[in-house]
């Protein structure tokens, strides 16, 4: 492996850096901005039908105990569930009815499948009224795994769920333990990573980012999400980012600052992984300098970088990124490994 050039950290390198984020902020959250959608009625969707003045067309197929199945809430102590007639949407998105037959219901809305069966219905009965709902949703859900209060499968419903939504229901991120910085939703083979935090800084609200069924939000926790410390420290340690963020400043007082008795104040490196294995990027910061702690107070570390302290003795930097580099890429990469 080639020595790589090693930046020094000042003044101008983080203005550089700050206003490259700002240029190029994390839009991927826009595919998922809209509007709230009615609800489609699917497979095993359970309907009420009720014809006005024609009690003998209430023949369903399913009596259905409200509270007992997926997508209502089960009865609580001193509740009773709730007993109606319902049709239950085929597979094939039909139902039977009577004068009727088959009818599609799959893909439509509410207002559309009463708008069909009201006009199949005038063919034999005079200015039929319907009212047509759905009593238990079956067809569609969304999946929430990972570091949330409580990970499960919640169901869409005709109120349209949103991404603050699904994650109130599962209780939300506990804090200190899921990564808000890290939530990914999984979309028919794509996969969004959202940065909560930003996204709040730039004013996106979650609640416009809609959820589709079979959608999985998945809440990584912050342990994927860290930086190393080592050498002439402290406390050598994996440190954990707080909302994605993390100043180096922080991470060394983290791992309980630089040790004087060994370390080269001079000696602060910080490797991060590039798209070239063999030549990742080093920063160094000069802490001897008037500007130093402050340099170190505004330089934003990423995840799974590496930072190392040199110790008295490894003043030669070929030699310090000799001895580091090995041990530095193959911790990001392990984590890297496990956090994928």
């Amino acid at each position: 492996m080639s020595v790589p050039h090693i930046v020094t950290i000042t003044p101008s390198l983080i203005h550089d850096q700050n206003e490259q984020r700002r240029l190029d902020p994390d839009d991927g959250y826009k595919a998922m901005i809209g509007m709230p959608q009615p609800y489609r009625i699917g497979p095993a969707d359970v309907l009420s039908i009720i014809v006005w003045e024609h009690p003998e067309l209430v023949v369903p197929n399913l009596t259905y105990s409200i509270g007992e199945t997926a997508g209502a809430q089960p009865a609580g102590p001193g509740l009773t569930t709730q007993t109606v007639p319902g049709f239950v949407v085929g597979a094939d998105g039909g139902i039977q009815y009577p004068y009727l037959g088959f009818v599609k219901a799959g893909g439509l809305t509410v207002g559309e499948l009463q708008a069909v069966m009201t006009k199949g219905l005038g063919h034999f009965l005079r200015n039929p009224k319907l009212t047509i709902s759905v009593i238990a949703y079956r067809s569609q859900r969304v999946f929430v795994e990972g570091q949330v209060g409580q990970p499960g499968i919640k169901p869409v419903t005709d109120v349209p769920m949103s991404l603050a939504e699904a994650l109130s229901e599962a209780n939300g991120i506990p804090a200190g333990i899921g990564d808000t910085s890290r939530v990914e939703v999984l979309r028919a083979g794509k996969r969004y990573l959202l940065n909560l935090p930003a996204l709040a800084a730039q004013g996106v609200d979650t609640s416009q980012i809609m959820l589709r069924d079979r959608d999985v939000v998945r809440v990584q926790p912050q342990t994927y999400n860290q930086v190393f410390v080592v050498g002439e420290v402290g406390k050598p340690t994996p440190v954990p980012m707080h909302d994605g963020q993390l100043s180096l400043n922080d991470a060394l007082a983290e791992a309980m600052s630089v040790n004087p008795a060994t370390a080269q104040s001079e000696g602060v490196y910080v490797v991060r992984a590039s798209d070239n294995p063999e030549r990742p990027q080093v920063f160094r910061l000069d802490s001897r300098s008037p500007v130093g702690l402050a340099l170190a107070e505004h330089f934003r570390l990423q995840p799974k970088d590496v930072v190392y302290v040199d110790s008295t003795g490894l003043a030669r930097w070929s030699r310090v990124i000799n001895l580091l580099l090995p041990s530095a890429l193959g911790l990001s990469a392990t984590r890297s490994t496990m956090g994928n």
